[in-house]
């Protein structure tokens, strides 16, 4: 049987680059990754991850999602060399944690340029062959985040709740081409996720925000970084992704490890007034507010 061809998004690290090295190092050989990323340079970590199957079941191609042209060209030429692309997997992303009134709008831009609009250039690329072919399947590296806000996460929850919308609306339309969408929802995961917000932030003044304000994040952002440090590690992120393609877990929605928010995410879907959403940020950021010293 030939394998699958899987095209990826940011494999320079986190779960991009675990997810191609996982399926390209499958035993039975059922899938052909072509592992992207925008930066060549920071290709090492995945090359040295996958030298066994480097030329083989794992091609390492440049692809800026920012870009029209990048996608187009790098989509072109899968198409070109394998005739198809069977599983698309839309994981390339970036933190985004500031003080909403501090952040300049290009900024916020920038971060649903790479979340939210490299997800749709890659769709809208490889969609026409795949309606062609009648065959296919979209996977969308939302977040946790697209489905509860966090504060000063609200850019980076926007840019993933507007991948929520977008797939939700594509997925009806695109099971009458035979064509599967799955919205990947992880919870904290080991990546650099958090060192990008850390940039991100760091390049935003957010000197001029009320005091009450920069203590709230300063205590958010302390608490924030405790929970992601217990996160799971990409490698159980891409083992799911690999269930996903393979059928065994055939969920529009699939949230690995997020058991603790099954109860609160199926009360929201259920009743769009639902308080628990909210209430579970603010304890998970500041605990009892009654016993923050901010008044």
């Amino acid at each position: 049987m030939a394998p699958q061809i899987v095209l990826i998004s940011g494999c320079s690290s986190g779960i991009g680059l675990a997810t191609a090295v996982h399926l390209a190092k499958d035993d039975e050989k059922r899938f052909k990754v072509y592992a992207t990323m925008r930066n060549l340079a920071k290709k090492g970590q995945l090359e040295e991850a996958g030298k066994e199957y480097s030329g083989d079941t794992l091609i390492i191609k440049q692809m800026d999602v920012c870009s029209d042209e990048s996608v187009n060209r790098a989509v072109q030429e899968v198409l070109d060399t394998e005739g198809r692309i069977d599983v698309l997997f839309c994981n390339a992303g970036i933190g985004a944690f500031s003080v909403l009134e501090c952040t300049p709008t290009e900024k916020a831009q920038e971060a649903m340029d790479v979340n939210f609009f490299g997800t749709y250039r890659l769709i809208k690329a490889a969609l026409p062959s795949m309606k062609a072919r009648q065959s296919g399947h979209i996977i969308n590296c939302a977040s946790e985040g697209g489905i509860i806000g966090m504060p000063f996460f609200e850019i980076y929850t926007a840019s993933k709740f507007a991948v929520e919308g977008l797939t939700e609306s594509l997925a009806p339309m695109l099971r009458q081409f035979n064509i599967r969408c799955t919205l990947l929802e992880p919870g904290p995961v080991k990546t650099l996720v958090f060192e990008s917000s850390q940039v991100w932030a760091a390049s935003i003044d957010s000197s001029t925000a009320d005091q009450k304000t920069q203590d709230l994040m300063k205590r958010g952002f302390e608490n924030l970084k405790g929970a992601l440090s217990k996160g799971v590690e990409p490698s159980e992120i891409a083992a799911a992704v690999k269930d996903i393609i393979l059928g065994k877990n055939t969920n529009f929605r699939v949230q690995p490890h997020v058991d603790h928010l099954t109860g609160i995410i199926a009360s929201k879907f259920k009743d769009p007034a639902c308080n628990e959403p909210i209430n579970l940020m603010e304890k998970l950021l500041y605990g009892e507010l009654k016993d923050a010293n901010i008044n």
